[in-house]
């Protein structure tokens, strides 16, 4: 379930518990104070639980239907107010005019982004399928003019684009409340693309896409593996299933990733049908792609307990786990070690080793890094090194025998000086978001203070490439992660 607070005032009037005159584009209150308005853009909250029926003589009307004042998913006193007006006239118009607008923004992205970049990332999506309800068209605007906004400098663009994102959200409240909307597939891709938006522009927290990312995976288990098998709904899964696995590893539940369960295995590969892939790829690459999401389903089994149990340590709290618990863990750890280990020796057969180069980045730490050709394999063989790192840590932790410092330390480098290459462009955060964040952990000081630096410069495109997430560095002369 999705809830959005009511009060339209803004952040810090609802902070306050006091009356907002709404003005645009600051209040009163904020005018009167000599303070910066924070802005009028509402947080959208997921709650885990069953689908809940809306009472009856509440029925809104099908956002497929015509449209009316009520469908808007912009409305004219948006910031600025000459093109909120415009762009609201165009969306809740009669739904021929509405596609072409939403194809033309379409296009922008297209014209002003690399078609293997951004526009890849969203292949997901059915173009076909805009112009048709007022909740997809708003969150697609929503992304789509803060991509080109952001590519293009442009200021005004990127308001308004967080403008249409406020509005989407209330029109996705109501297609979540509605007896048979909520499980749509135009109200499912609502959802992701909205989350797609607080990756790369941040809201009120730059945690808010882990727990939309949560709701999205409470959806689609609602939705049941059978509604994702085929098609569209299909190919949604497919292009999501990364942030959903990167959800469990950084918000954690008491239970394993669903997509880890053996009737969600199947789903979660592509099987050589090319939904999100490009059709020259071959049908072997996009297996080997596929084994590896499935086993990165596996790793939040890992990294959770785990974590739990190096924080008992290093805390020296009195209950300690169960011995036969760390040897469940450690046998774990070991067979997921032994999967992406074999993954990886076939992966490397697709001759995407990358290869050494002087740095060109003045401030980078390392005169020679690591240039990877493709940016997607460049991605995969980071995701590898830091999910071994995951798992050395895990077994570090259950004290098995080894030795891990020393192939350790070239995992982290590995990561590090790829980052040049692979976390270029607009979608290079994300495609080095997760790999970084668990170098970060075992880096030196050094390059952890070098990493924070990076993320300011990251999240200026990427808001959840944030350094406030992280921990602090360590001190001068602090060990790293236990060995």
């Amino acid at each position: 379930m999705v809830g959005v607070p009511r009060s339209s005032g803004c952040q810090l009037c609802r902070k306050r518990r006091v009356k907002c005159d709404e003005v645009r584009p600051g209040c009163g209150n904020c005018r009167k104070y000599r303070v910066e308005c924070p802005g009028y853009e509402r947080g959208l909250k997921f709650i885990s639980g069953k689908h809940q029926m809306r009472q009856r003589g509440k029925r809104n009307e099908r956002e497929g239907g015509s449209s009316s004042p009520g469908d808007a998913a912009v409305s004219a006193g948006s910031t600025p107010e000459t093109i909120a007006s415009h762009t609201a006239a165009l969306i809740t118009a009669p739904k021929p005019n509405r596609g072409e607008f939403i194809n033309t923004i379409i296009a922008a992205v297209r014209t002003n982004i690399s078609q293997s970049d951004v526009t890849g990332f969203l292949s997901w999506i059915e173009l076909g399928r805009l112009g048709t309800r007022a909740v997809l068209d708003g969150a697609m605007c929503s992304v789509a003019m803060h991509l080109v906004g952001k590519e293009m400098s442009d200021q005004t663009m990127i308001a308004h684009s967080r403008s249409v994102y406020g509005k989407s959200l209330s029109s996705l409240q109501t297609s979540l409340c509605h007896a048979t909307e909520w499980k749509s597939s135009e109200t499912l891709c609502a959802a992701m693309l909205l989350c797609v938006f607080e990756l790369f522009a941040g809201t009120t927290s730059s945690e808010t896409w882990l727990q939309h990312a949560r709701g999205i995976g409470t959806l689609m288990e609602q939705r049941g593996p059978a509604a994702h098998r085929e098609g569209w709904d299909a190919s949604m899964i497919l292009a999501f299933r990364g942030v959903l696995i990167m959800c469990d590893m950084f918000f954690p539940t008491e239970e394993a990733c669903f997509l880890s369960r053996p009737e969600w295995k199947p789903i979660i590969r592509d099987g050589g049908r090319h939904l999100i892939h490009p059709p020259q790829l071959p049908d072997r690459t996009i297996r080997i792609v596929d084994d590896f999401f499935e086993r990165l389903a596996e790793l939040p089994a890992v990294l959770t307990p785990a974590y739990v149990l190096r924080e008992s340590r290093t805390m020296g709290t009195a209950q300690q786990p169960e011995p036969e618990m760390i040897a469940a863990l450690a046998q774990r750890a070991m067979e997921c070690r032994r999967l992406f280990h074999a993954w990886f020796e076939e992966f490397k057969t697709l001759s995407v080793t990358p290869e050494e180069v002087p740095s060109k980045d003045p401030t980078s730490p390392f005169p020679v890094v690591l240039q990877h050709r493709v940016a997607w394999a460049g991605s995969m063989h980071m995701g590898y090194w830091a999910s071994i790192l995951i798992l050395q840590e895990a077994l570090v932790q259950c004290q098995w025998p080894g030795n891990f410092v020393e192939s350790r330390g070239e995992l982290v480098l590995n990561i590090l000086r790829s980052l040049e290459s692979v976390g270029a462009g607009t979608m290079g955060p994300y495609r080095v978001g997760f790999s970084v964040r668990i170098a970060y952990e075992f880096a030196s000081v050094e390059h952890q203070r070098w990493i924070l630096g990076l993320l300011d410069r990251f999240k200026k495109t990427y808001a959840a490439t944030d350094g406030a997430t992280y921990p602090k560095p360590r001190r001068d002369g602090e060990e790293e992660s236990s060995s």
